[in-house]
């Protein structure tokens, strides 16, 4: 059963003749002739009383009338759903991004994009590294923000980059290192290195840098929380590459690097080869608007957040 002989069905009933109905339709009498045959075939009973050109509904004709009037009323209101669901105003954006991202940086943009569209609302994702891409490719997100350089290997996934993120040697306040304003990667040799693991982007770039400079880092602790780490630095467990935190932590020195190449790049990604609804789109230009300032100001969105 098709929903086109549903309408033309209707139609029929509506307008009492096959010619009126293909007229409204604006098809063929045979067409509509046709529906109403076949429809009647599938039921496994006749709908209507022929009276020469009319068509009278008999009592199994009023009862699938109901039915089927229910039926549209229930399609539309799905239709109408998904739309409110997808429109650009009231729509909902499905948004994934690294947890600690959450900190300042997404709320922040969040806001902003109320401040244009005060009604639309956020499904969000918290996930790291390749699991934010994997969510975009298989249609759980329709948009993630994360470094796509270490994990994207799908074609279709459009990135568009926002700003970088320093990575700074994170230290507990007595570490020797700990009044430097800017030191050299090389230092952290011998080190004992509080990580995160290997499923982050700021570990892949800790692991490059690494491979760079030829350490082989002693790895004192290996989490999946930045906050975790930290409070480990602080009591003394080791040092850290992370990005800078967005609240002050106490017992907590963060110096930068002389290696510009320590750095995060985040992106905004979707998929280039899937729809992307009105609100998510929405969202995507709000993002790139608000990350498009001068390098100082890009900076400043990116400190005031950790990225995992």
């Amino acid at each position: 059963m098709e929903l086109y002989q549903l309408r033309y069905f209707q139609t029929v009933a509506d307008v009492g003749t096959l010619r009126d109905a293909a007229e409204r339709l604006a098809v063929s009498q045979s067409a509509v002739s046709r529906a109403i045959a076949m429809l009647e075939s599938e039921i496994g009973v006749e709908l209507f009383t022929r009276r020469g050109r009319a068509n009278e509904l008999n009592r199994f004709g009023l009862a699938f009338l109901r039915s089927a009037r229910a039926v549209q009323r229930s399609l539309e209101a799905a239709v109408s759903d998904v739309r409110q669901l997808a429109g650009a105003d009231a729509g909902t954006v499905a948004l994934g991004f690294p947890s600690s991202l959450g900190v300042a940086t997404v709320p922040r943009l969040i806001r902003r994009h109320h401040d244009r569209y005060p009604a639309a609302r956020f499904e969000l994702r918290q996930r790291v590294g390749a699991a934010l891409v994997n969510d975009l490719v298989a249609g759980g997100i329709d948009i993630c923000l994360t470094n796509p350089m270490t994990f994207d290997e799908s074609a279709n996934v459009q990135w568009h980059p926002l700003f970088i993120q320093p990575l700074y040697a994170v230290v507990d306040r007595a570490h020797p290192l700990a009044r430097r304003e800017v030191i050299g990667f090389e230092e952290l040799a011998g080190q004992p290195i509080v990580a995160l693991d290997r499923d982050h982007t700021v570990r892949r770039i800790f692991d490059d840098a690494c491979h760079r400079y030829g350490i082989s880092p002693t790895i004192a602790f290996e989490g999946t929380d930045i906050t975790t780490l930290r409070g480990l630095i602080a009591a003394r467990l080791g040092v850290g590459v992370l990005p800078k935190a967005a609240e002050p932590t106490p017992n907590i020195v963060e110096i930068a690097f002389d290696d510009q190449r320590l750095v995060r790049p985040i992106a905004i990604g979707w998929m280039a080869n899937r729809y992307l609804p009105p609100s998510a789109a929405a969202f995507r230009d709000t993002v790139i608007t608000s990350c498009g300032l001068p390098e100082q100001d890009v900076r400043g969105i990116a400190g005031s957040s950790t990225v995992a």
